[in-house]
């Protein structure tokens, strides 16, 4: 099931990076003008799957997150984003004294590269902050996050990202494997 929806995610990317293609083609001819804006605000869906050991105790990961982008090049975004991860367990480790799921509250910054205008690679590194009490009322506390990802503009106004996510503490780390929908303002 993992490796159907990586490669359904990793099929996506390969086929909005090659709509592009005459999107990108025209604009570097100069007939089609590049956008003027500076900064943007943008909301975005993030959908994924755990992996490694992690893979066989949580069941998946949903969440959201708000994101700015300024850009002070063509080719750079600085982004600063807040959001909210979920991760369910999986029905066999759930029990009635204890949670049956992990939340966090990743506040990220990064930078996006801009291959073209339509295709980037976007790095982000920060803090994701537990939400979840134990059976013992104790949280996970501050973790650190990062998450690097590909993606690609499908329209002025929205963007796909493929990305791994992980939250590491001394504990151990959280990946995550995952697309995120954006829509820009």
């Amino acid at each position: 099931m993992k490796k159907t929806f990586l490669l359904v995610m990793l099929s996506m990317l390969f086929y909005a990076t090659n709509a592009q293609r005459e999107r990108v083609a025209r604009s570097r001819t100069g007939t089609t003008s590049a956008s003027t804006t500076t900064s943007h605000f943008g909301i975005g869906l993030e959908a994924g799957l755990p992996v490694g050991e992690n893979g066989k105790i949580y069941s998946a990961a949903f969440g959201g997150n708000l994101q700015y982008e300024i850009l002070p090049d063509a080719e750079l975004g600085i982004t600063l984003s807040a959001g909210y991860l979920h991760f369910p367990l999986k029905k066999i480790y759930q029990t009635t004294s204890g949670p049956n799921s992990t939340g966090f509250i990743p506040l990220m910054g990064g930078v996006k590269y801009y291959f073209t205008p339509s295709a980037f690679f976007h790095a982000q590194l920060g803090a994701a902050i537990g939400t979840t009490k134990n059976a013992f009322g104790q949280t996970a506390g501050t973790s650190f996050a990062y998450s690097p990802g590909l993606g690609v503009k499908l329209s002025p106004n929205i963007d796909a990202e493929l990305k791994y996510t992980g939250i590491s503490n001394k504990g151990g780390t959280l990946p995550l494997v995952g697309l995120r929908l954006g829509y820009n303002f």
